[in-house]
């Protein structure tokens, strides 16, 4: 009986360590078009549709299950959901990697450019997630960025979520501190291509 009590402490003990600020969760919302759906916190705050048939998605998640100070300055988040008609994957891919490259004024630390790694979204299709972080001159602040880019052969269309980050760290150890990229793929694997 020991044994199995043990056991079920570090089952209960990894799980709680894997999540996010679970509070957040308690209520959620579904975003959804006739092309896809997906899940958020109720809090976040949705911003202008970046275009008219409102195929895409803008919303500011700042202060939700985030601290609003890191460092003596202010952390923001933002998210996208954003999509291109495409023939492949790979453009898509190709996008997302030139567009948080094309920077002129970004300063990614030495021996790192990016991560890639794959995620099954609710419909079961992979998708490609993107890691980076960088500092920008202009904006005086590191920014860390989880992009998945997921390809819909049926519409001819990837679909781009991305996260964005502002705030002041220098080392980014903040990403694993706040488990970042845990609470983004909680959002990201819900989404759901009709």
């Amino acid at each position: 009986m020991k044994k199995y009590t043990s056991i079920l402490c570090c089952i209960l003990f990894l799980t709680i360590d894997a999540q996010t600020d679970t509070l957040i969760f308690r209520n959620i919302k579904k975003v959804e078009t006739n092309e896809y759906v997906f899940n958020i916190p109720d809090a976040w705050k949705p911003q202008n549709h970046l275009d008219r048939e409102m195929r895409d998605q803008r919303f500011e998640f700042t202060d939700v299950g985030l601290p609003h100070v890191i460092n003596n300055a202010p952390l923001t988040a933002f998210f996208t959901l954003r999509y291109l008609p495409c023939d492949a994957q790979s453009v898509a891919d190709s996008f997302i990697i030139s567009e948080f490259k094309s920077y002129p004024d970004r300063v990614a630390p030495p021996d790192f450019d990016y991560t890639t790694d794959t995620v099954v979204i609710a419909s079961g299709e992979s998708a490609f997630f993107y890691h980076t972080h960088y500092y920008r001159r202009t904006k005086a602040s590191n920014f860390t960025r989880y992009d998945m880019v997921v390809y819909s052969e049926k519409r001819k269309t990837a679909y781009m979520l991305t996260a964005t980050f502002q705030y002041k760290d220098p080392n980014y150890i903040l990403e694993a501190d706040l488990r970042l990229k845990a609470y983004v793929l909680r959002i990201y694997k819900t989404l759901l291509l009709r």
